[in-house]
């Protein structure tokens, strides 16, 4: 094989091999307090066996060609920026100079 048909092997492979090892290391059991450290990858584990990421795409009522026109969009016209920063009255900082 050549060199880019073995690296979709190898990535068909661990795409398809995902899953089922998900599969086999179940997360923590939380019910049970104090036993479980909750510090090894078990969201992983859920993502990967979970199907919240996988959505439907298709459009269920299309919309169509928009036919109406309200009026034209106008540029604004130019503002001024202040070249000194917005003054806040109170800070988490500590006062930048005493009094």
């Amino acid at each position: 094989m050549d060199r880019r048909a073995s690296i979709v092997v190898l990535l068909l492979g661990a795409l398809l091999s995902l899953a089922p090892l998900a599969h086999a290391s179940p997360p923590d059991a939380t019910w049970i307090p104090g036993f479980y450290d909750h510090a090894d990858y078990d969201d992983v584990v859920l993502a990967v066996t979970s199907a919240v990421t996988v959505f439907e795409s298709a459009v269920m009522d299309p919309v169509g060609p928009v036919t109406r026109c309200l009026g034209p969009i106008l540029p604004s016209g130019p503002r001024t920026v202040s070249p000194h920063p917005l003054e806040s009255r109170s800070t988490r900082a500590p006062p930048s100079r005493l009094a």
